[in-house]
């Protein structure tokens, strides 16, 4: 796991979600890795409607997303480190000379493999619009609706553009270090610490390395928002989550909130039929009416078309 054959160019996204522009035209496929930090989109339940408002902490708003120093991961580095550090000084004292190399060359290893896959997030440069506010509707594919609002500039920072990975070795460097120099310690480490002098310093090591990839899986199971600092944005929910019994409810919810039909209509949200263009041509028109009952209003759309 640790050779990967190429480095990925993008940080992972949702690909199960689309988003829509409202009055601006603008779609795109594929929720970016930070913004679900914030919205864990995952985790809404079908035909659930939720605003968020997102705008930049007062004094932060130059500040980028980066990855937080007391991190779990970061912290379970540090231990790793101290480990090796331990077992080595274990090995000099029993005279082990083997497993000293041994010990060295998998630390080695790691740090070759480390600088091979040390990246950073690229970010956009800044506009003088950046302050003009701006809705989009985040829709993913089991039919729930999140509808945020925020200004340009973080909505080209988070949604619209691409999170690129830009790391600090070039491709060439990194299979140097990566695959040759990182792959050639790991297999000598492996030949050395079968052939350590003593078989309480094999079961040191085996111990050792085993806790560490349980404490490696586990950090996976932590929320990774926890690993990130998104100080610089300041989310709020505008009202609770509202769980709408069917798919027709929740699009006339996203309709009143958003004031529009057009993202709808221009993005095809609903069926391209004549019942559902009167449907929407209705919804506009009962944009203030909390009474508006759109299951029955589709339903008669079917029942009686014009």
């Amino acid at each position: 796991a640790l050779l990967r054959e190429s480095r990925p160019k993008r940080l992972p996204y949702v690909e199960e979600v689309t988003l829509y522009g409202v009055g601006t035209g603008e779609k795109r496929h594929g929720l970016n890795f930070i913004p679900n930090l914030i919205h864990r989109i995952e985790s809404l339940p079908p035909y659930a409607v939720q605003v968020v408002n997102i705008e930049w902490t007062l004094g932060k708003e130059e500040v980028p997303v980066v990855y937080r120093t007391l991190a779990p991961l970061n912290l379970l580095a540090v231990a790793s480190s101290l480990l090796s550090v331990g077992l080595l000084v274990w090995a000099a004292l029993l005279h082990d000379g083997v497993a000293f190399i041994g010990i060295l060359l998998i630390s080695f290893a790691s740090s070759a493999l480390g600088y091979a896959s040390y990246w950073q997030r690229t970010l956009p440069n800044r506009r003088a619009d950046r302050w003009r506010s701006q809705e989009i509707v985040l829709l993913p594919r089991w039919r729930a609706f999140v509808i945020v609002r925020c200004p340009e500039g973080i909505a080209r920072d988070l949604y619209w553009l691409p999170e690129e990975c830009q790391y600090s070795s070039s491709s060439r460097a990194a299979r140097l270090f990566g695959g040759v120099v990182g792959g050639l310690m790991v297999l000598a480490a492996v030949v050395l610490f079968a052939n350590c002098s003593s078989w309480a310093m094999q079961a040191a090591i085996g111990t050792s390395y085993a806790v560490l990839n349980v404490a490696y899986w586990l950090i996976t199971v932590i929320p990774e928002a926890w690993s990130w600092d998104l100080r610089c944005y300041d989310v709020r929910n505008s009202q609770d989550r509202v769980q709408h019994p069917n798919y027709t409810a929740a699009v006339s919810s996203a309709i009143k909130l958003t004031r529009s039909t057009g993202w709808v209509r221009e993005h095809q949200v609903v069926p391209k039929s004549a019942a559902w263009t009167h449907w929407l041509e209705m919804a506009e028109e009962q944009l203030d009416n909390d009474d508006w009952d759109a299951k029955k209003a589709l339903e008669d759309c079917f029942l009686y078309p014009t």
